[in-house]
């Protein structure tokens, strides 16, 4: 996984002068730049769900926590209405010539509903959650978003001893900056990783709440359009965020139980 200090200071170097004004393309290399930000999720919020409904999206499968999620919560990318990534958390990406390395860019101006920072730490404590079992923030969840896209944990290998996850690990370069590993190229990588799943949390709150983050309304921490304001026997109220990078939407949201 380690490359030589000065691949990654070419790469940084290459990324500052390509031109920005390329369009994203989901071609897995080359520098996506920002477009118009999304103003709400894509999806329609309920009028309710069910209550047992667990707001931590790499752990969950079931359709109500996933919608209520994408409210609270962005992943680095958002697929547009051709199904093609789109900077969101991740504001551009640069492939390296062989499509293994890629030097992303971080959304500066998002912030956790928690108030805590969203940096390139925050960042690399998600992607270690979901790949390495070994990880304190793992737990004992299966992870089948994860499982299913990239398709195996930290030390998984195949009958021929090839890693089975094509994901080979991230590193921080600075603060707003991460450089993600691949051992072999994956040209759909930014398109999985818009995917509710790979949502980044706060991992302060995952660290402190542990099996009990998502499961009321001081225990969510996402830098979304909304948080969760209210977690009570009448349902879910999810108030907007004055600071969201998209722009704040309008007007709280009542979700009741089923």
């Amino acid at each position: 996984m380690n490359k030589p200090c000065n691949f990654l200071i070419l790469a940084l170097l290459v990324g500052a002068l390509i031109l920005t004004g390329c369009g994203p393309k989901n071609t897995g290399g080359g520098l996506n730049t920002p477009t118009t930000p999304p103003q709400v999720p894509t999806t329609v919020a309920p009028n309710a769900v069910a209550r047992t409904i667990r707001l931590d999206p790499a752990t969950v499968e079931d359709a109500d926590s996933l919608a209520v999620s994408s409210y609270v919560y962005d992943s680095l990318t958002v697929l547009d209405a051709n199904g093609d990534p789109q900077p969101a958390l991740a504001v551009q990406w640069t492939a390296s010539d062989d499509q293994l390395d890629y030097v992303v860019s971080l959304r500066q101006e998002a912030a956790f509903s928690s108030s805590a920072p969203f940096n390139a730490d925050a960042v690399l404590a998600n992607f270690n959650r979901w790949f390495d079992p070994a990880d304190p923030l793992h737990g004992s969840a299966t992870y089948t978003g994860w499982a299913n896209l990239f398709l195996g944990f930290k030390g998984e290998v195949d009958a021929n001893g090839v890693p089975k996850s094509p994901f080979d690990g991230i590193e921080k370069v600075d603060e707003s900056t991460v450089l993600i590993h691949l051992n072999r190229p994956e040209p759909n990588l930014f398109t999985n990783l818009a995917q509710p799943y790979f949502a980044i949390l706060d991992p302060a709150l995952l660290a402190s709440e542990g099996t009990a983050y998502g499961t009321s309304a001081d225990s969510v921490g996402g830098t979304g359009a909304y948080s969760v304001s209210s977690w009570t026997d009448a349902g879910l109220v999810l108030t907007p965020n004055a600071g969201y990078w998209g722009g704040a939407p309008t007007g709280d949201l009542q979700i009741g139980w089923k």
